[in-house]
């Protein structure tokens, strides 16, 4: 196959392109993104596969967006020797034509769902899908290396090369063989078809048996248990009609016992009524003497407190009085403090203002100096802003110059030099055309008496004596080009001129000697600038302290006047420095009276006064200082001593309290029962409990003795295990008439008959699936035999693609490179310099370079005949470095003597190592 021509019309970005593309060699496809390089190739795969009737997304998508437009490809190729133009037009107005032109120059027309099928069956016919898709790389598939072992004209070739006999491939025992081994497996090696179904069947009916066969063990299970269970529950019964007994006597016995029992509590309940007594008793005998300890302690306490609570009060008394003298001391300081204070504020004021004055009297100074230096940057700035002319404009007026001087020279060098002289009285006429007497001359149209001229003849000069001679003298035809050589440089300079606005390159020079003074003074002026608000603005300094120091409108202020520099004239231009006006945000000294300049000996008189003031107010404060520390401490010594009277009163107060509340307290205890009357009853509780305690040990001698503390616990376990027992009992007898259901059921259903049914079932069935797995197995063991002897063929007839790829390879890398393939004939591993290597193992760019090495070997291999195909690279090599560039281009050059390489790329400086290569260019 090989593309001759490919138009798209409304296709995505492409409104109307034609790529005509040589039926041989290499062709540079070169355009910039999304111009719609990758839209050939993928208008050539959408024109063989869909229709024009198509509804399919791919066919909407390459609809051109928001226009209702009609996609349209038309290619032109040669496909099994015959000349094919096929043309479909998609989604509006849809149409489809094909013509194809015959080997021996018949002509068939087809159109509509004819051409499309007409079509789709000339290229399944004579394009191998596989080699197709091999050699077309799309737009990020470079990296992909082929594995072409499916690809029939690939292998067609490598037999021919390799003189192996086909593989068996497309041989009819092969192809039965396969068929045969496809009837029982999958390709895979797994049943299929009717001996998968028979292999079920058997399973099936393994199944049924097997169910068959569960079943009626399940019966003899179920007599097994049955029998198991009637002989447990008859025990078991046994066993709880014994247990029973037991229990009754266990009930006997507790009703004899509950009576010593009930002795018992009554006693135990005296014992604890008696102890309780007991312990009231000691209880009060305790809390009395607590009381009288109580009395005695409160009565010396109460004594001391008074005393001490006498002696605190008259401390505080006498702290009281060293508080009020502390205090009258520091509000005599104070108002001292106070005097020099307001002394200090005055004369900081005083100072403060003839500050003020004085540093008006420098920023007037200031403000002077800062407006000649604005003046300066605004003349700079406005003759920079009206030199047109720099550095490069100076450097392309003198090229300009350089070529028209050359220009001339090669004019007068290749043109005829005329030397015309009137010698007679007669007249002398000069005409003509392209005539140059130099230095910018332009020739007369006579000669005078004894003239004479020499002339450069780039046209025609025709030079006569009226009535007597007439000479003409033509240029050759070289001359035309020369004279406009010259033409060209004169107009090129003289547009520069002009748009420099000078009316020369001395003048140019000139201007941009000036403009560099401007720049230097513009950058000297701003830098002063700088260093005159490097404090802030001083107009602004100057408002703030005119209002400060209270000036009012009075004497107008003459502006101090810039200082304006010389004039400096520049040829054509404005002179360098021209009266500018004054920043309307400028300092406004009118409306106000500058005063004169203060006295500096004044300043100092009055800073000497702040610091003897200051100095007052120091000693004043430290004054202060030390009569707020003595009244701080004379206070918190009274607190001290008037906070530890409260504290003796409130002791005292508490300790009388407590006294009188422990006397209370001793009287009422006394009121109920006397101190003597406290020992005795506690003597008589103690022999109470000790009479009932003696009860109570006899009659727990009787409990143990008839042993009634375990009866009632004993009762209870035998109560549990009876219960126990009677729900195994119950849950035996339900077990074994369950049972006995089921194995009466088992009788009617007839599963003796079911079960030998289905061993008869199994055995047919077996016997049906044992022949078809022998034939199946005998399918197999051909194909494998058949399939080995194919992959021994396979390894011989993969030599000649790998020779092949060794053979480009080393072109590129060197004689060391080598390859190995796989079963698919996919490059596996590559050696270089004696390093072998895994393809995943190489960079990005090797692999890159080795998929095209490979693509091209196919190439070569399959380029003769009719199953070969173009080789097509959208933006490949992006990652190899400019050496292997130069070799990958000297491959792909020679990969075009052999067939049909397209190359689509947006870089197409990857590619200028491509010799003889035919370079196409795209366009928006």
């Amino acid at each position: 196959m090989r593309l001759h021509s490919l138009t798209l019309r409304n296709f995505r970005g492409v409104k109307d392109r034609t790529v005509d593309l040589p039926g041989i060699g290499t062709t540079v496809i070169v355009g910039d993104n999304e111009v719609g390089k990758s839209s050939l190739v993928e208008a050539f795969a959408l024109v063989f596969d869909f229709p024009d009737d198509s509804k399919s997304t791919r066919i909407r998508d390459i609809q051109p967006v928001g226009q209702d437009v009609s996609p349209e490809v038309t290619v032109e190729l040669t496909l099994g020797g015959r000349e094919l133009t096929y043309t479909k037009r998609w989604l509006k107005n849809r149409s489809t034509e094909l013509s194809v032109v015959e080997k021996d120059g018949r002509r068939q027309t087809f159109t509509g769902r004819e051409a499309h099928n007409e079509a789709e069956r000339l290229f399944a016919e004579n394009v191998d899908p596989v080699l197709w898709q091999t050699l077309m790389v799309g737009q990020g598939q470079s990296l992909i290396l082929p594995t072409p072992a499916d690809a029939e004209p690939l292998i067609t070739a490598v037999t021919a090369e390799s003189g192996t006999p086909v593989d068996g491939a497309s041989m009819p025992l092969v192809t039965a063989v396969e068929h045969e081994f496809l009837r029982y497996w999958t390709r895979g090696g797994r049943p299929t078809g009717d001996f998968a179904k028979s292999a079920q069947h058997v399973a099936a009916a393994e199944l049924a048996a097997e169910q068959a066969l569960k079943a009626m063990d399940e019966v003899l299970a179920d007599i097994r248990r049955a029998e198991r269970l009637a002989l447990d529950l008859a025990d078991l019964s046994g066993r709880l009609e014994s247990h029973l007994v037991s229990v009754e006597d266990l009930r006997e016995r507790k009703k004899a016992t509950d009576e010593i029992l009930l002795r018992r509590d009554s006693i135990r309940s005296r014992a604890e009524t008696a102890r309780a007594r007991l312990e009231n008793h000691t209880r009060t005998r305790l809390d009395r003497e607590r009381l009288l300890v109580d009395v005695e302690r409160f009565t010396k306490a109460d004594v001391d407190l008074a005393a001490r609570r006498s002696d605190a009060e008259t401390v505080a008394r006498k702290a009281a009085e060293v508080v009020h003298a502390a205090e009258a001391a520091l509000a005599e300081v104070v108002e001292l403090k106070d005097e020099r204070r307001a002394e200090v504020q005055d004369v900081e004021r005083l100072v403060t203002s003839l500050m003020d004055r004085a540093e008006l009297d420098r920023l007037l100074g200031q403000q002077t100096e800062l407006l000649d230096v604005r003046a300066r940057i605004a003349a700079a700035g406005a003759v920079l802003d009206a030199i047109l002319v720099d550095d490069a404009v100076v450097n392309a007026l003198e090229d300009a110059r350089a070529k028209m001087v050359e220009a001339r020279a090669a004019l007068a060098a290749g043109v005829p030099e005329v030397s015309v002289r009137r010698l007679g009285g007669e007249a002398v006429e000069l005409s003509g055309t392209g005539l140059d007497a130099g230095a910018g001359k332009k020739a007369p149209s006579s000669l005078g008496e004894d003239g004479s001229i020499e002339l450069l003849v780039s046209g025609e000069l025709v030079v006569g004596v009226p009535g007597a001679v007439e000479v003409r003298v033509r240029a050759g035809g070289e001359a035309a080009t020369l004279r406009a050589a010259v033409d060209e440089a004169v107009r090129r300079e003289k547009d520069l001129l002009k748009k420099a606005r000078v009316k020369d390159l001395p003048a140019a020079r000139e201007l941009l000697r000036k403009g560099d003074l401007a720049s230097a003074e513009l950058q000297e002026a701003r830098r002063t600038e700088r260093s005159l608000t490097s404090g802030g603005d001083p107009a602004e300094r100057i408002a703030v302290l005119t209002s400060r120091l209270g000036f009012v409108e009075g004497e107008e202020l003459e502006e101090p006047a810039a200082k304006q520099p010389a004039d400096v004239s520049v040829p054509g231009q404005m002179s360098l420095f021209e009266q500018f006006e004054p920043d309307e945000n400028a300092f406004d000294f009118e409306d106000f009276e500058v005063p004169e300049p203060m006295d500096v000996g004044e300043l100092a008189v009055a800073q000497r006064r702040l610091e003897n003031a200051r100095t007052g107010l120091a000693e004043a404060e430290s004054l202060l200082a030390d009569a707020e520390f003595a009244a701080a401490q004379a206070r918190k010594a009274a607190d001290e001593d008037r906070s530890e009277a409260q504290q003796a009163r409130a002791r005292a107060e508490l300790a009388g309290e407590r006294l009188a509340a422990a006397v209370e307290a001793l009287e009422a205890a006394r009121s109920v029962l006397a101190d003597d009357d406290v020992e005795v009853a506690e003597v008589e509780a103690t022999g109470e409990v000790e009479a009932v305690l003696e009860e109570l040990t006899a009659v727990q001698e009787q409990v143990d003795a008839a042993g009634a503390d375990r009866v009632a616990g004993e009762l209870a376990d035998a109560l549990t295990v009876a219960t126990r027992l009677q729900a195994e009992r119950d849950v035996l007898r339900d077990s074994l008439r369950t049972t006995e259901g089921r194995l009466e059921q088992s009788g009617r259903d007839g599963l003796a008959t079911r079960r030998d049914t289905a061993e008869l079932d199994l055995a047919a069935i077996r016997l049906e699936h044992e022949s078809l797995k022998r034939r199946a197995d005998a399918a197999r063991r051909v194909h494998e035999t058949l399939g080995r002897h194919r992959a021994e063929a396979q390894t011989k007839y993969s030599e000649p693609l790998q020779t092949r790829i060794e053979a480009l390879g080393r072109s590129v890398y060197g004689p060391s490179f080598r390859v190995w393939l796989d079963d698919d004939l996919a490059v596996a591993e590559r050696e270089l310099d004696g390093v072998r290597l895994s393809i995943d193992a190489l960079s990005t760019g090797a692999q890159e370079q080795l998929a095209i090495i490979t693509r091209l070997a196919i190439s070569h291999l399959v380029s003769t005949g009719d199953g070969s195909v173009p080789v097509i690279f959208d933006d490949a090599l992006g990652w190899s470095d400019k050496a292997r560039l130069r070799d990958m281009g000297a491959l792909l050059g020679r990969a075009g003597d052999h067939g049909q390489v397209i190359i689509l790329t947006c870089m197409p400086d990857r590619y200028e190592y491509v010799p003889k290569a035919t370079y196409i260019k795209l366009t928006a």
